[in-house]
């Protein structure tokens, strides 16, 4: 978990701006480094919350009766850290494309790679505001938060389906 603290500890932002201007703009490296920095926060909670798991009456319990720790893993740990994992699915793809448009927005994206954030920097670097162009801006902006509130709603409902207490 040490690993994790110093990654946890190193702020993401600056350290993507830092990368994409020394380094190189890929959007293939751009989508990795976020991947890293993005990670560590789910480990730390999901290690928690399975550590929690484990020491409940009835995992206890599937261990004096011999279960398998495979079993135990599959039948009590992995049900219980579903609906977490969908919930930091939904939270986390947004925040990475929201991530990756505003770095592409500020012309550090993959200015071969089209995205909405190319889209938008391309928009302004050629003045689609001031001429009026709004159907340069308006859909890449309104893409991103449909795409975001998609996620949202299919992390609720794969949560209502993991989930056993949400079902009525």
């Amino acid at each position: 978990m040490r690993f994790n603290d110093i990654i946890y500890a190193l702020p993401a932002l600056p350290f993507l701006i830092i990368l994409a201007v020394t380094i190189s703009n890929s959007i293939f490296m751009m989508i990795g480094f976020l991947m890293i920095f993005s990670w560590v926060g789910i480990a730390k909670v999901s290690r928690s919350m399975s550590l929690q798991i484990k020491t409940k009456q009835y995992v206890e319990a599937s261990k004096i009766m011999g279960q398998k720790d495979s079993k135990i893993i599959f039948k009590h740990i992995i049900p219980q850290l579903l609906p977490y994992a969908f919930a930091s699915i939904a939270i986390s793809v947004p925040a990475a494309i929201t991530t990756e448009a505003g770095l592409s927005f500020l012309g550090l994206g993959d200015p071969t790679f089209p995205t909405w954030g190319q889209i938008l920097h391309d928009a302004y670097v050629f003045g689609a505001a001031a001429r009026g162009l709004w159907w340069w801006i308006v859909p890449p902006g309104v893409m991103i938060a449909i795409t975001g509130l998609a996620f949202v709603f299919i992390g609720n409902a794969l949560d209502a389906i993991v989930n056993p207490k949400l079902k009525r």
